[in-house]
């Protein structure tokens, strides 16, 4: 069967204005998000221009994060090195680029800087879509526990007050973001029955109701892709249980025609008890009044 707001796989489809609005959110986003590089480039270009060679720059404390940047260095990678090393690997960079610029090393080093910066910029991106959807998903779980007048509790990240780690209901546990043992790879969403709230409970086959995974990237270019990895973890999960396997379900931002055309044709067959597409209210109301109902 297949959920009752889903008639045909054009039902799935995300449309034109759902796209667009989609890159305008991330576009407004990213350039609020981009405000802080964007501060650190002109604080260091200032400072460049007050320096007579790429020589002087070593120990200037206030702009060396900015100039380890331009040099290529993640701060994961500069983490591996000590202090004399990398001021000697930075001299080692910086000379080299005032050998390959010339008299515009200067500039050669702000647009270094802002292509690194620019690729953490889009990592970041990428990890706040995800967030956002995630966020985005749990809120329909609360809407729909509220209309049922359910009462439950909301665990949530220590670091990170948007980010829901669980939701516990009569005897029901969503974890969100977890990593069963028995395999061995991250799910989006599990639904347990018991009352156990504890991370051993993900480790009882029986104990599984429902498990999903949600995409929320908007770009169509990369749907098929998404869907994918999803369908990859789909079936690990089924592979997993050789008896009495979970409810699988799907939601995605990102739906094109070919893909919701799969996504309806595993909905006929009960390889996916429920799907949703994530930029629609009612079929993401949809998913959770159905989540909450198992």
């Amino acid at each position: 069967m297949t959920p009752t707001l889903i008639k045909s796989s054009s039902d799935l489809v995300t449309s034109h204005d759902a796209t667009r609005n989609g890159f305008l959110a991330q576009a407004l986003r990213k350039t609020k998000k981009a405000a802080p590089y964007v501060a650190q480039a002109h604080r260091l270009l200032d400072k460049l221009k007050e320096i007579s060679t790429p020589g002087d720059l070593i120990g200037l404390d206030d702009i060396r994060d900015e100039l380890v940047t331009a040099a290529g260095f993640s701060d994961k990678a500069a983490g591996y090195f000590s202090n004399d090393e990398l001021e000697d690997s930075l001299l080692t960079i910086l000379k080299a680029i005032e050998t390959e610029s010339g008299k515009k090393w200067r500039e050669e080093i702000l647009y270094r800087f802002l292509l690194t910066r620019g690729d953490s910029l889009g990592g970041a991106m990428r990890n706040i879509t995800g967030a956002i959807a995630q966020v985005k998903f749990t809120q329909s779980i609360l809407v729909a526990l509220k209309t049922k007048a359910v009462k439950h509790q909301i665990k949530t990240s220590p670091g990170n007050p948007d980010k829901v780690q669980r939701i516990v209901w009569s005897d029901r546990v969503c974890f969100f973001d977890k990593t069963p043992t028995f395999i061995g790879k991250n799910i989006d969403v599990i639904l347990l029955k018991g009352p156990s709230i504890s991370n051993d409970a993900l480790s009882a086959k029986e104990n599984y109701l429902a498990c999903g995974e949600i995409k929320g990237g908007i770009d169509p270019a990369g749907a098929d892709e998404h869907w994918k990895t999803a369908g990859s973890a789909l079936q690990r999960i089924r592979q997993r249980f050789s008896e009495n396997p979970p409810k699988i379900f799907f939601a995605g931002a990102a739906i094109e025609e070919s893909m919701a055309k799969e996504i309806f044709a595993h909905l006929k067959s009960g390889q996916l008890a429920h799907a949703a597409n994530l930029t629609v209210p009612e079929q993401l109301s949809g998913l959770a009044d159905w989540l909450v109902s198992l």
